[in-house]
């Protein structure tokens, strides 16, 4: 087994039990953990076959192979900002809502006052 090889290894079990911890301790979500947990083993898998970015770049006709994880990499990087967003429109919607309906509230509050 190669350096490069032990390395990802080792980052993959580190990351691995730092994501079952965090779940455990409810610092972060099941559905978030699972996800994270994949990536765990997909860096797991490409450690321990590094030969697969090689068949990949052969089927996909990709000249220099190494720039295959970099474009996954960012392609998630993406996808997670993407999403991120999507979530946070719909806290401030939900935000909006609420901080309406607390005026409404205490306007009827006040007019039941007088």
């Amino acid at each position: 087994m190669s350096t490069p090889q032990i390395i990802s290894s080792v980052l993959a079990f580190i990351i691995g039990i730092s994501i079952f911890w965090m779940v455990r301790k409810d610092h972060l979500i099941t559905r978030d953990g699972l996800k994270w947990t994949l990536i765990s083993l997909g860096i797991l898998t490409y450690g321990f076959f590094p030969q697969l970015n090689d068949v990949m770049g052969l089927k996909l006709g990709i000249a220099y192979p190494p720039i295959i994880p970099l474009i996954i990499g960012f392609g998630v990087v993406l996808i997670k900002l993407l999403v991120a967003d999507i979530e946070r429109a719909k806290m401030q919607v939900t935000i909006n809502r609420l901080v309406q309906r607390l005026a409404m509230l205490e306007t009827d509050i006040n007019q039941n006052k007088k």
